[in-house]
């Protein structure tokens, strides 16, 4: 005859396994992944009234829309880059530009400052709430499952 309990238990704990496998590996691929700067999308000013939009190796997509927005923030110019990968504008009104390629890269640069490299945070503080979460979903099952098997012994 069938043991419905026993089912119910290792159907549990094969739950569990996955669960504690799949998290295993989420943190096993985090934790090895090295940073890449062949992504990051940077603003070079070259002369007054030109800068150069490039990716860190150096090449840049001619998709790449440059917003440019004066002294009060307020956008006064936008355009794509040229076939050299530069975008002209006018040195009188523009004061803080904005970057977008359209697949995920923006930067942004203001006129006088220096270049910055800054890696975005956003991407580590989601995969933490993953981990989290992942591991929450894991401790809610094993909880479950040791409260069933106490009711059944």
């Amino acid at each position: 005859m069938f043991n419905q309990r026993k089912f119910q238990f290792l159907e549990g704990e094969f739950n569990m396994k996955v669960i504690f496998m799949i998290s295993f590996l989420i943190i096993l691929l985090i934790s090895f992944a090295s940073p890449t700067s062949a992504h990051r999308l940077v603003i070079q000013p070259v002369e007054p009234g030109t800068i150069k939009v490039i990716y860190d190796d150096g090449s840049f997509s001619t998709r790449t829309v440059i917003t440019v927005f004066n002294e009060k923030g307020i956008e006064v110019a936008n355009g794509t880059l040229d076939s050299e990968g530069n975008f002209h504008y006018d040195v009188k009104i523009a004061k803080f530009f904005v970057a977008n390629d359209g697949l995920g890269h923006r930067t942004e640069w203001t006129v006088g400052h220096d270049v910055v490299y800054i890696s975005d945070p956003h991407r580590w503080i989601t995969a933490g709430i993953v981990i989290i979460i992942c591991i929450i979903i894991s401790l809610y099952f094993s909880m479950k499952t040791k409260k069933r098997n106490a009711i059944y012994s």
